[in-house]
C-alpha cells in the first residue's frame, strides 16, 4: 500500500516543542473543568481535562496549551508549579509525568512509572505532589515517588505500605523534621532527611483512618478523614475537631496559602485563619447560583476557585459576591458523541448511549455552536426537558433553525441558538416505545437527516412506525418498518443512521438488520431492501455503525468488523441478490488485504474530491483514495495530535475543506485541502499569494468548478502544470511538471470548466 502522506509531529522520546509542530491542526478543547490552579511569578496555570491554560496577572492574556503543542491527551490527575525549578508539573491518571518549561514552551516527557512493569496499569495514579529542598515528593496510587526537578531524573521510591507493599498515597507534607502521608489505612510518616527511606521500617503508622488529606499548617498537623472530618495532631495522636463540622461532600483540595488553610470539596470552599476561624465560605456567587468546586488559589485579597464547569472564577477576598470568569474558549466538555458541519459553523452534541444503544444513565449536557470561530455554548433547561441528544441537524433552508435528537426525549426545535420546542408524542408523530406503562415516555431518536425537497425524514427506534418524516409543508407522515423488522421492539436496538442518495433512496444503519434501503415511492410490501452479513449481503456484521454515499453514488457502510460498499446505490431494487464488497489493499509486504479488517468503524465521510475519512473506535482516522484501496494518511495519537486513537464521529466544512475529529477526549479540526466544487468560476483564488521564500508547501487554488482544467505558466507561456480537479480546490507542488522547482516569477493560472463555456485567468506570485 504506498504512502502518499503521513503526517508526523516533532517529537522524541523525552522532549517536544511546546508549539504546534504543524499548523494544519487546530485544537478546539474544553477548558470548563479546572481540576488544580497553580501560580508562577507572573501567571496562573489551569489543569483542565487533558490539557491546561495559563492567565497573565498583569495583562490578563490567556493562553492555551493541549496536544496541539505537544501534551499527550491523558487524563490529568494533578498539577504544581515548582518555584524553585520555574517549571510546571503535570501528573496523569496513568503515571506520565509531563514538565512544562514556561520559558522555551518545551514539555518533557517522563514515562519512567508507565513504563515500570511491577506496578499494575491502574495503579500508577499521581495523586498529588509536595516540593521539599528541590525534589517532588509524588503521592501515587503505589507510594512515594521522588523526582529531582533541576536535574529531571527520578530518585528513590518509598513501599511504605504493611512489609513494604504498594500503597495509595493521597497526600504528603513536610511538618517538623518529619514527612507525613496520607493513606487508606491512616497516616505513615519518617524523617524526611533519613537516607534510608527506602526501608519501610523507617516509616511509622500514627493513625489507623482512611485518610484524603494532610496539612502542615501555622504550628500544627491537620488531617481530613474519608468520612469527611477533620483532625489535629497533638505530637502524638489525632483528635477530632469538634468545633469543625463534617463537611458534606469528599475532599477535592487541602493547601495552606497567605497563611490561611483552605478545604475545597465539591459543594463548597472553606478558608480558616491561624486560628481555625472561618473566614470564608464559598458556596455560590452571584451570576454562578450553582456551582461545583474542584480546587482554591489565594493571592492577596484575590480568590481564584476551579470549578468543575465554569472555568476558573476570580473573586475578591475575604467578600467573595460577584466574580470575573478565566476561561478561554472552547465548547462545553471534551467527551464529544456527534458533530454537524455547515460552511464555517459547527455543532456539537454530547449525549450518549451504550454499545446496545442504552441511553441510561439520562445526561442533561446541553449543546455546543462554533460559529466563525467563536463558541456559544447553549446550556441544557428543565424547560425544554431534552435528555442525552445524540445528534443535530441544520435546516439548510434556514440555518439558524437546527433540530437536536434526545435518545430519550423526543427532538428538541433551536432557533438562533436558543430551545423553542420539543417535540414529542404530544405534538408530532413522534412515539413512544411501549413496555405496558402507559406513563413511562421513552422517545429514541436517532439521526435526522434533510432531502433536497426540504423534507426532515427522522429515525424513530423500537417502534413500528420507525421512519418518519416532517414535511417542508409542516405536515407528519409515518412508515412502517414491520416489513423489514419483525419485532422493533425486541429485536433491534437501535436505528441510528440516515443517508440519502441522490435517488432519494433511504439508507438506515440497524444494530441487528444490516442496512435497510427504504423507498417511499415504491407500493406497501415493497418499500425495503436489505444489506445484511454473509450470503445475504457480505457484511462483516449486521451492527452497522457508519453510512455515506460517495460522489459516484456508492454506499459506504462501516460496521463494528469492517468496512463494506455496495456500487451504485440507486439500483439496489433492481438487484435480485445484493451484495456488499470489501476493500482489498496490498500492504507495504506486498500482502492483500481486507481494509480495516475486524476493526469498529464509526464514521465515513466523502470530501470534495470524493476522498474517504473513516473513523475507527480504536485505530484512529484513515484517509483514504476515493476507491479506499490507497492509504493517503493515517491519523494516530502517536503520529498526530489526537488525545486517543478512540474516534466517535467525523464532519467536514465543505467550503473550507476544514475536517473536524471528534474523540472521546477532545475535538479537533485538520486543513484538508478537498472542497466541495462551485457553481461558477467566478470565486477561484490561489493561496499562498505571494509565495515567499522558504515556503515548501503546495499553492492551493480553490473555487473551482468539478473537472475544471487548470494550466499554469510562466509569463512567457511555457507550460508548468496541468491539471482536471476534483472538487473545488486543486493542488501545485510549485514544480515545473514534478522535475524541478519554478523558479521566481509571475505565473498565469488558466482555469476552463469542464464543457469549456466559462473560462478564469488568475496570477500567482512567487519569490525564491
Amino acid at each position: 500500500m504506498r504512502k502518499i502522506l503521513y503526517l508526523l509531529l516533532l517529537t522524541c522520546t523525552v522532549l517536544v516543542h511546546g508549539q504546534s509542530a504543524n499548523n494544519s491542526w487546530l485544537g478546539h478543547y474544553s477548558y470548563n473543568k479546572v481540576i488544580d490552579i497553580s501560580q508562577s511569578s507572573d501567571k496562573i496555570y489551569g489543569a483542565s481535562d487533558n490539557s491546561f491554560f495559563t492567565y497573565d496577572l498583569q495583562t490578563n492574556e490567556i493562553a492555551k496549551y493541549s496536544t496541539i503543542n505537544g501534551l499527550s491527551g491523558e487524563e490529568i490527575s494533578t498539577a504544581f508549579y515548582s518555584q524553585s525549578g520555574d517549571k510546571y508539573v503535570l501528573g496523569y491518571r496513568n503515571g506520565l509525568i509531563e514538565i512544562f518549561d514556561p520559558n522555551t514552551e518545551e514539555i518533557n516527557k517522563v514515562v519512567d512509572i508507565i513504563d515500570k512493569p511491577t506496578i499494575p496499569p491502574n495503579e500508577k495514579n499521581i495523586n498529588h505532589i509536595l516540593e521539599y529542598n528541590n525534589t517532588l515528593y509524588l503521592s501515587t496510587d503505589f507510594g512515594i515517588s521522588l523526582y529531582d526537578i533541576n536535574a529531571l531524573e527520578f530518585g528513590d521510591t518509598y513501599f511504605i505500605g504493611p512489609n513494604g507493599s504498594q500503597i495509595e498515597v493521597r497526600q504528603t507534607t513536610i511538618f517538623g523534621e518529619y514527612i507525613y502521608a496520607a493513606t487508606k489505612i491512616g497516616v505513615f510518616r519518617a524523617v524526611v532527611d533519613n537516607d534510608n527511606l527506602i526501608d519501610f521500617a523507617e516509616w511509622e503508622r500514627i493513625n489507623t483512618f482512611d485518610m484524603r488529606g494532610v496539612l502542615a499548617f501555622g504550628e500544627d498537623l491537620y488531617a481530613i478523614t474519608l468520612t469527611r472530618r477533620m483532625l489535629r495532631f497533638n505530637g502524638t495522636a489525632f483528635s477530632f475537631l469538634s468545633q469543625i463540622p463534617q463537611y458534606a461532600t469528599p475532599l477535592e483540595d487541602f493547601k495552606a496559602m497567605e497563611n490561611y488553610m483552605m478545604v475545597v470539596h465539591n459543594e463548597e470552599v472553606h478558608i480558616y485563619d491561624a486560628d481555625l476561624n472561618e473566614v470564608v465560605n464559598v458556596q455560590t456567587l452571584e451570576e454562578y447560583p450553582e456551582l461545583e468546586f474542584n480546587s482554591a488559589l489565594l493571592l492577596g485579597n484575590t480568590l481564584y476557585l476551579g470549578t468543575e464547569k465554569q472555568g476558573i472564577l476570580e473573586t475578591t477576598f475575604p467578600m467573595p459576591i460577584t466574580a470575573n470568569q478565566i476561561l478561554p474558549d472552547g465548547p462545553l466538555l471534551n467527551n464529544t458523541f456527534s458533530i454537524t458541519a455547515i460552511p464555517n459553523e459547527l455543532w456539537v452534541v454530547y449525549g450518549d448511549y451504550t454499545a446496545g444503544y442504552d441511553p441510561y444513565p439520562l445526561d442533561d449536557r446541553g449543546v455546543s455552536h462554533l460559529q466563525d470561530l467563536a463558541w456559544t455554548n447553549i446550556p441544557y433547561t428543565p424547560d425544554f426537558d431534552a435528555k442525552s441528544i445524540v445528534h443535530a441537524t441544520v435546516n439548510p433552508a434556514n440555518t439558524n433553525q437546527v433540530f437536536l435528537s434526545s435518545f430519550f426525549s423526543g427532538i428538541l426545535k433551536m432557533e438562533d441558538n436558543a430551545p423553542v420546542e420539543i417535540l414529542n408524542t404530544t405534538n408530532s408523530d413522534l412515539e413512544s416505545l411501549d413496555i405496558g406503562v402507559p406513563t413511562y415516555i421513552d422517545i429514541r431518536i436517532g439521526e435526522t437527516k434533510y432531502d433536497v425537497n426540504g423534507d426532515l425524514w427522522v429515525l424513530n427506534s423500537k417502534v413500528d412506525n420507525g421512519i418518519k418524516v416532517l414535511r417542508s409543508s409542516g405536515q407528519w407522515e409515518s412508515y412502517t418498518v414491520l416489513e423489514a423488522i419483525s419485532d422493533p421492539l425486541n429485536g433491534e436496538n437501535g436505528l441510528s443512521k440516515i443517508e440519502i442518495s441522490e435517488g432519494g433512496l433511504k439508507a438506515i444503519a440497524t444494530q441487528n438488520h444490516g442496512v435497510l434501503l427504504f423507498d417511499e415511492t415504491r407500493s406497501a410490501g415493497s418499500r425495503f431492501t436489505s444489506i445484511s452479513e454473509e450470503e445475504v449481503g457480505n457484511l462483516p456484521s449486521t451492527d452497522v455503525r457508519a453510512l455515506s454515499v460517495d460522489k459516484s453514488g456508492n454506499l459506504w457502510i462501516g460496521t463494528v468488523r469492517g468496512i463494506r460498499v455496495y456500487f451504485g446505490i440507486d439500483g439496489i431494487f433492481d438487484d435480485s441478490d445484493p451484495q456488499s464488497n470489501d476493500i482489498i489493499i496490498v500492504d507495504e509486504d506486498g500482502v492483500p488485504k481486507e481494509l480495516l479488517f475486524e476493526q469498529t468503524v464509526t464514521d465515513i465521510e466523502v470530501d470534495g474530491s470524493n476522498n474517504k475519512w473513516i473513523a475507527t473506535s480504536a485505530s484512529g482516522v484513515f484517509y483514504m483514495s476515493p476507491d479506499a484501496t490507497e492509504t493517503l494518511a493515517h491519523f494516530t495519537k502517536d503520529n498526530s495530535p489526537l488525545p486517543t486513537n478512540t474516534v466517535n464521529n467525523i464532519e467536514i466544512d465543505s467550503e473550507s475543506g476544514r475536517v473536524y475529529i471528534a474523540t472521546a477526549k477532545g475535538l479537533l479540526s485538520f486543513q484538508g485541502t478537498a472542497t466541495a466544487p462551485k457553481e461558477s468560476l467566478d470565486n477561484v483564488f490561489a493561496y499562498p499569494n505571494p509565495v515567499r521564500p522558504g515556503f515548501n508547501g503546495n499553492l492551493n487554488i480553490s473555487g473551482l468548478t468539478n473537472n475544471a482544467n487548470v494550466k499554469i505558466t510562466d509569463i512567457e507561456g511555457n507550460l508548468v502544470f496541468e491539471a482536471t480537479a476534483e472538487g473545488g480546490t486543486l493542488l501545485w507542488d510549485l514544480t515545473a511538471f514534478g522535475r524541478h522547482k519554478v523558479a521566481s516569477g509571475v505565473y498565469l493560472i488558466l482555469i476552463a470548466s469542464e464543457d469549456g463555456t466559462e473560462t478564469k485567468v488568475t496570477k500567482v506570485m512567487i519569490v525564491r
